[in-house]
Parts: structure tokens; C-alpha cells; sequence
């Protein structure tokens, strides 16, 4: 059994969070409790990870709020990690549990990152700068003697990045595809599928607590320039007509000054990539051998129903 007995999962039921609980249950005692934080235990999904064998316990509806500190502190008790996977929305809200995970005895925690290198860039990628004072927390003197943690980067979701947020329009048969490029199309983007990101989680809770005690722990499935993912959807495709649009970098910069919302993070990604900042500098995926990542030309071939 590995040393994490009992693990914590926030933010349970999206993608990676439903592929991690899967993951840890899937050897029969491996795990002495698998526990999904939950506003709603009653929930479609939450019905199903219980059925698999993951324990629901519920959680207030307003973390921050200083009378959800007992309510907390309660969910959290006899857990060793705690593993969120909030959304944006959820990211400040972390702070309060990361204080009732210290006063429930908790081993790690584990924040919702998932992404590019927030040390190095969030002063120039505005929309991750909530991610940098739970990381500071985390490393603060206060918090770190009594809390241990670890940070996982894992660049874009490859699944994302074939999607019409990023400019890839795919046309009904005969095959048209349209793809909308930042700048060049020549800086190389780091790629990981979101059940990759969920394997690598496990292989972590598995791995010996000193591994990636207090670490950025970066991983990737395939690293890739916008410029070939057209090549090789042309390759894949050789009968699809393929329309490459490029936007100079210069308009994306015009573009962001006003943008909101949904364009502001769409156009503020476009550029992390000319920049050259959702390239991670390496990986350590040699760590944990038994995670098989996926390329991007296998998300493709799937994609694409070969």
C-alpha cells in the first residue's frame, strides 16, 4: 500500500478528477479511502464514482465563508491528500482549504494547476495570477512546516488544443479544416491529455512521498508547433482541404487590450504560445514509467476515428 492511504479529491466529477478516482480504485485495496469533496453528493456523477467505491462527503456551499471552517475541517479528517481540481472560479476558495486541511492533520495538498509555469509567467498571462498567492501560501513558512505540497504543470490539454478555442474548425466529409494560427505557428506548445494528467496524479500519490515533496512536479504527453499539428493533420487527412488563417502577433496584442471574458483567456493563451510560454522547460515523466502519455498524433488518430 503506498504510504497516502486516504486521498481527497476536489473537484471529483470533471474529467481529470473522475479519471484519478477511477485510477485509485482501480486495484482493490490499494487505497484504504478514495473521498470525493462534494457540494452534492446526490449528483448523477457523484452517484457513479460512489458506486465505484469512492466515499461522498459533502461540503458547505461557500468554502470561504468563516462558518465553513468546522464543516471543513470535518470533511477533511483522516485524509492524507487532498488533490483539487477547482475551476477558475474556485481557485481563491483554496485558501480556506488549505487552512482546514492543517487543522484536520493532512499530509499534502495538492492545488489546481494543471497548466503552464505560473512562477515564471503569470505577470505576462493576467487570468493565472490567482493561481500565485495559493502557491505562495503553500510555500509560506506558516503553512509549509505544517503542510506539504506539490504543484503539477502539464502545459495545454491536447484535447483542447483540437477544438475551435484555439482556432481548429473540422468540416463534414470531404473533409474540410480550417486552422486559425497565432503568429508563425512555429513556436512548440507543450501537450497533455486531461486522462493523461489524471494517470500522472495517481502514479504520484503512488510514488514515495519524498519524489515530489514540495516540488513542481511538470509532465507532458508530446510537444508540438502549431505548424506541424497541420502537417500532420494533412498527413492523417490527405484527402481534407486545409485552410490555414494566421493572425500576426502584433493584432493579438491589439486584440487583448479590450478583450473579456472568454475572448480575454482565448486571446491571452494565443499569446503564452508565440511567447513561448506554454512550452515547459522539461518533464519529469521518466518518474513514473507507467504512465503511457498520448501524442498528439494518437489524440488525432482518434479524433479522427482511425
Amino acid at each position: 500500500m503506498p504510504a497516502f492511504k486516504n486521498i481527497a479529491i476536489l473537484g471529483g466529477t470533471a474529467t481529470i478528477g473522475q479519471q484519478l478516482i477511477k485510477d485509485l480504485l482501480a486495484n482493490k485495496d490499494e487505497f484504504a479511502s478514495v473521498v470525493l469533496l462534494t457540494r452534492d453528493p446526490e449528483s448523477t456523477k457523484a452517484k457513479e464514482l460512489s458506486a465505484l467505491g469512492a466515499i461522498p462527503r459533502r461540503l458547505p456551499s461557500e468554502l470561504s465563508a468563516p462558518s465553513s471552517r468546522p464543516h471543513l475541517v470535518e470533511a477533511l479528517k483522516g485524509i492524507d491528500v487532498v488533490v483539487s481540481m477547482v475551476g477558475a472560479a474556485g481557485i481563491p476558495e483554496q485558501e480556506a482549504l488549505i487552512y482546514a486541511s492543517i487543522e484536520a492533520g493532512v499530509t499534502r495538498f495538492i492545488p489546481s494547476e494543471y497548466g503552464i509555469n505560473g512562477d515564471l509567467h503569470a505577470p505576462s498571462v493576467g487570468f493565472i495570477g490567482e493561481k500565485v498567492p495559493i502557491r505562495a501560501l503553500l510555500r509560506s513558512p506558516e503553512v509549509s512546516v505544517k503542510l506539504e505540497h506539490t504543484i503539477v504543470l502539464n502545459g495545454y490539454f491536447v484535447d483542447d488544443f483540437f477544438s475551435a478555442f484555439y482556432g481548429w474548425y473540422f468540416g463534414e466529409a470531404p473533409l474540410s479544416v480550417t486552422a486559425r494560427v497565432a503568429g508563425a505557428g512555429d513556436v512548440p506548445i507543450s501537450l497533455t491529455l486531461q486522462m493523461d494528467v489524471a494517470h500522472y496524479l495517481a502514479e504520484i500519490l503512488r510514488a514515495e512521498p519524498e519524489v515530489t515533496r514540495n516540488k513542481v512536479v511538470q509532465v507532458e504527453g508530446d510537444r508540438i508547433t502549431w505548424n506541424e499539428a497541420v502537417e500532420l493533420i494533412q498527413e492523417l487527412l490527405p484527402e481534407s482541404v486545409v485552410t490555414v488563417k494566421s493572425t500576426p502577433v502584433e493584432e493579438l496584442e491589439k486584440q487583448v487590450v479590450d478583450a473579456k471574458g472568454y475572448d480575454f483567456v482565448r486571446l491571452s493563451l494565443y499569446l503564452a504560445i508565440v511567447r513561448g510560454q506554454a512550452l515547459l522547460s522539461h518533464n519529469h515523466n521518466k518518474l513514473f514509467p507507467a504512465v503511457k502519455p498520448v501524442t498528439a498524433r494518437a489524440y488525432l488518430q482518434t479524433l479522427f476515428n482511425f
